[in-house]
């Protein structure tokens, strides 16, 4: 089966979302639900999708749940609970995984203004109480705020399986993009980290970075995700897809049906 790794879903009317404003959206800035996607996955053979929050709070988390249980091509959630807290966290990880796809967390620690969230104690024991319940992380770390702390949870959580995000936004100047390779590649030597290939500008040169992710973590530990409706590029839902795979170059039948769904499959216990 082929899967979507990473996209999402907002409704302005019903949920209050701090990163969406019409200044920064523009004609995304509107309710986006599965009508909408259905007819695009259909066309590109995308048989799953996994649909990760837009917001922190358990508001949206119980309506990305509530989607999941209306469309059977929502095939997992990664939702959201309050880190900061090992014992909250446990409470609301055991509430959620009552439903069979819940299936991971991330924080929007992009937004933090403390680029060292992620490595806080706090947080540092909210990500433990999440390894325990078994669910995963996704890591929407970036370059070069937050690179560089995906080792450290990895090691410091080495039972927690962690997903690093649009490939942590990969650089394009030829220093910064060393400097970003030395990080993920830190990163990738751990076998609990995964990537995804996704939030990428798939109309644009991908091939060096799409390459260096595939060299450091096999295609067994990466993803294809689109990013709808945000990172389509001004290509087609299932043309922009098809161009991250093109990016990736020539691979076997078994890196290729890795690299297209078994990977998440997997990962994500789908």
């Amino acid at each position: 089966m082929r899967i979507d790794a990473h996209q999402h879903f907002w409704n302005i009317e019903r949920l209050h979302y701090p990163i969406l404003s019409p200044e920064a959206f523009g004609a995304l800035y509107r309710t986006i639900e599965p009508p909408e996607l259905e007819p695009l996955l259909q066309e590109a053979g995308i048989g799953g999708t996994v649909v990760v929050q837009a917001k922190d709070g358990l508001d949206e988390t119980e309506y990305l749940l509530e989607l999941a249980d209306r469309y059977p091509w929502i095939a997992g959630v990664v939702g959201w609970v309050d880190l900061t807290s090992a014992d909250r966290a446990a409470l609301q990880l055991q509430a959620l995984s009552r439903h069979p796809k819940f299936k991971g967390v991330r924080h929007l620690i992009m937004v933090e203004p403390d680029n060292d969230w992620l490595v806080r104690p706090d947080v540092l024991e909210g990500l433990r109480a999440l390894a325990d319940s078994g669910f995963s992380f996704d890591a929407g770390a970036e370059f070069p705020k937050h690179l560089q702390h995906v080792e450290t949870i990895a090691r410091a959580v080495p039972g927690l399986r962690i997903v690093i995000d649009h490939l942590a936004k990969p650089p394009v100047g030829e220093l910064e993009r060393a400097a970003w390779e030395a990080e993920l590649a830190r990163a990738a030597a751990l076998p609990n980290v995964y990537c995804k290939l996704s939030g990428l500008n798939a109309a644009g040169p991908i091939e060096t970075a799409v390459q260096t992710a595939l060299r450091l973590f096999g295609a067994d530990r990466l993803m294809l995700g689109s990013d709808w409706p945000i990172s389509n590029s001004g290509l087609p839902y299932g043309e922009a897809l098809d161009r991250l795979v093109r990016a990736a170059g020539d691979l076997s039948r078994e890196d290729l049906d890795a690299l297209l769904g078994g990977t998440a499959m997997a990962f994500y216990r789908l």
